[in-house]
Order: structure tokens, then sequence, then C-alpha cells
């Protein structure tokens, strides 16, 4: 088989082991993309493996896409040990994109420094227990629903998972935010962009949790400040 020699196979025992950080690491790294090949649906040997890959390669692609890096740098394709010519067509193919694409940071939302602070917030959001329990639930949501019997589509779990992303990549970004230097919610709105009710809310829920506190006033804004460093960065 013959194929660019700028890809790197790293070889899995099932991609149902990928772990969605081991993708944004990745690109961390510097990666300019990144190409998960599996089964085709039904001829996993370890059963459902496949499936758990399509979940979690799917939530790594939305958070990072949320965080600024180009959807298309990622992919999730299937090929079986028989299909040689299928796999490097496959591989060609997601070449040429990536080229079409240029190197990390060029074709992507945010540039490379401002984009490489967010994989690594991104990052610490998948490894956080939140949004691996919804992806660990969503097979087992989607075909035999859960203890109420409740079913539900994909796009259904697609949508809670994306609030989930969203919900959790500001409050990292919060609490990186004020590790750096206590803020008021205004100067957080500012730097991270989003609308200050929603920062008020975030940090009122990290103060209900003992991660962050009131660090004093400013004028009519309170101050806040991380509390805990520790219990922030395990948050």
């Amino acid at each position: 088989m013959q194929y660019t020699t700028d890809v790197r196979i790293i070889r899995l025992m099932c991609t149902g082991r990928v772990d969605p950080t081991m993708i944004a690491d990745a690109f961390i790294e510097g990666a300019d993309g990144l190409m998960v090949v599996g089964c085709h649906f039904g001829d996993c040997h370890y059963i459902t493996g496949n499936v758990q890959a399509r979940v979690k390669v799917g939530l790594a692609v939305r958070l990072l896409d949320y965080a600024g890096l180009n959807p298309a740098r990622i992919s999730f394709s299937q090929c079986s040990s028989a299909e040689g010519e299928r796999f490097v067509s496959l591989i060609t193919a997601f070449d040429r994109s990536i080229r079409e694409l240029g190197p990390l940071g060029t074709g992507d939302r945010l540039e490379p420094p401002v984009l490489k602070k967010k994989l690594h917030i991104a990052r610490t959001a998948l490894g956080r227990e939140k949004l691996r329990w919804v992806a660990g639930k969503f097979t087992e949501f989607t075909t035999t629903g859960n203890k109420y019997g409740e079913k539900f589509t994909d796009h259904e779990m697609w949508r809670t998972l994306d609030t989930i992303i969203m919900d959790e990549m500001a409050t990292h970004e919060i609490l990186d935010a004020l590790q750096s230097r206590p803020q008021a919610v205004l100067e957080l709105a500012r730097e991270l962009r989003l609308p200050p009710p929603h920062i008020l809310k975030y940090v009122l829920a990290l103060q209900r949790r003992g991660l962050v506190g009131l660090a004093g006033v400013e004028g009519l804004s309170p101050v806040y400040r991380v509390i805990d460093q520790e219990a922030a960065t395990a948050a």
C-alpha cells in the first residue's frame, strides 16, 4: 500500500480505546489533522467498540470546533482489514483536505497562540466527568433507554452534549482567567466574549461549589478570585 509519508499511523486494538483527550492532545502537540479509522459497524470484535468511538470522536469534534478548531481537521472513517485500497483512498483524501486547510492555525477561526490556549482548556473539559458521563451513556440512552424506559434520538443526545460543551468551556475559561488575576464579571465578559449575564451565572455556580470567592469590590462591581488553586485545576 502506497500513501503519503506525512501520515503517522498509530495502531490500537480497537477504536473504542480512543479517548477524546487524545484527540485534543494531538492538536496541542502540533498535529494538523487526525483521522480515526475503525472497522464497520457490526464487524467489531469488541461488539460496540466502534459505536463508542463514533460518539467519543463526535464529542471531541464538537468541543474542539467550539474552541475554534476547524472540524474538518478531524475525521472518523470505517474500513475492514481486507480493504487495503479503501484505506489508502481514505488517507489520501484526508491528506489532500488537510493540505488545503494548511497548518494548524491557518484554516481555523483563531490565531495559533489563542487557539492553543483554547485547546488546552478544551482538553481539560474533555477530561472531566460531566461530558464523559453523558458520552458514555449515549449508546445506552439511544438504544435501550434510561432507567425509566425513555429512549432518546441521536439529535436529542447531541443537543444535550452541545449544551454541556458550552457550559463546561465557559466554566473552565472563567477558572483559567481568574487563576491569572481577580476580575469582575464585566472584565471576564470582555475577555471571553460572552454576555455578562452568562458569565455571572457561571461565576455564581462556581462560588456555590467553593471554587470562586469574592476578592473585593471595585466601584460597584464585585471582583472574584479563585479560592483553591488545586481544586480549581481539578474541577
